[in-house]
């Protein structure tokens, strides 16, 4: 009998606080309705968002206009002095000849440059392929040789008798050597 007594009264508990629960909250239909007057607002935009843009679009522009002014400019040829030839004079001595002496320019083709800074550029990768493969080479030798820290607990003195088997070929007194003694 108590037990009906204690749920009558739990009942009236829990109605009591859903009561209290509801009398505190706002009707559902309030709550939509003043959700559905609300006038929406228009999301402004985001100034770190037109900053980024801003600076996408200028970077965008910059390189637009270095790409198509530096293609405009052909490298100019290299032009090197070479040294006058000396010249022996066969005047008198004191006698004064003015003979200029003849300049010879010499054209440096930008195509050779660049076969240079080619055969450059190549070297250096090269270089960078043999110190790669040397790295490789050592680390390959580096794994090779590990050894695991746990190998000598995996040992036991007892793994020379695990490891040999008995000849079959020997008397059967020095067979039962290999067997473990029994006690009867």
């Amino acid at each position: 009998m108590e037990s009906g007594w204690e749920e009558k009264k739990l009942k009236a508990l829990f109605s009591e606080l859903k009561a209290a629960d509801e009398s505190g909250a706002p009707g559902f239909a309030t709550v939509w309705n003043r959700a559905q007057l609300r006038p929406r607002r228009l999301r402004g935009l985001n100034p770190a968002f037109v900053a980024a843009t801003a600076l996408i679009v200028f970077a965008l522009v910059s390189l637009a206009v270095w790409s198509k002014y530096s293609q405009r400019t052909q490298p100019q040829p290299i032009q090197a002095l070479a040294p006058a030839p000396t010249r022996i004079n066969s005047a008198p001595v004191g006698v004064a000849t003015y003979s200029p002496a003849p300049k010879v320019i010499q054209t440096v083709k930008p195509r050779a440059n660049r076969e240079l800074l080619a055969k450059k550029l190549a070297a250096r990768h090269d270089a960078k392929l043999l110190a790669a493969n040397r790295r490789l080479t050592q680390d390959a030798k580096t794994i090779a040789s590990w050894q695991s820290p746990t190998t000598a607990l995996l040992n036991s003195p007892s793994d020379e008798i695990f490891n040999s088997l008995p000849q079959l070929n020997k008397s059967s007194s020095d067979l039962k050597s290999f067997l473990p003694a029994r006690s009867n």
